[in-house]
């Protein structure tokens, strides 16, 4: 089945076959009268209070989570100032070469200072903080988004 104004591809063969056959004798389906219509009060329907009650729960773990982020990261200094946890991280990030020389000391020495709960927590409400952002973000209405310039 061949439209005029498209240029055959080349994975059209010269001699159809049974389905191009039966396509041929295929009609078009009629369009409904009031299909625009419906679609754009398909899209109306949900307004921007809609997109709010959506959105509020997000809202909330997004608070949440900087909430926990913030307790977590100041319980996370507070021990690490306590114990030689500060000086231990300084020296791992000004001198590489003890993680290439003596790894394995410093894995032990890290693992004797680091409080690794807060910082599992810190971790894990950082990635409620992006995730809830980023569905606050998704679910702003179209008048706030950046608009492409072309």
């Amino acid at each position: 089945m061949h439209e005029p104004n498209r240029p055959p591809s080349h994975f059209e063969d010269a001699y159809p076959d049974e389905v191009d056959r039966l396509f041929a004798r295929l009609d078009r389906a009629p369009v409904p009268d009031d299909l625009t219509a419906r679609v754009l009060s398909s899209t109306v329907e949900r307004t921007n209070a809609t997109r709010a009650v959506l959105a509020w729960p997000w809202m909330v773990a997004c608070l949440l989570a900087l909430g926990l982020l913030t307790i977590a990261g100041y319980e996370l200094g507070a021990s690490l100032a306590a114990t030689d946890g500060l000086e231990l991280v300084a020296a791992i990030f000004t001198d590489a070469g003890l993680l290439a020389t003596a790894p394995g000391d410093v894995l032990a020495a890290l693992n004797e200072v680091v409080p690794w709960t807060l910082v599992v927590m810190a971790g894990v409400s950082g990635a409620l903080l992006i995730l809830a952002a980023g569905n606050i973000v998704s679910r702003a209405p179209g008048s706030l988004r950046p608009h492409k310039v072309a």
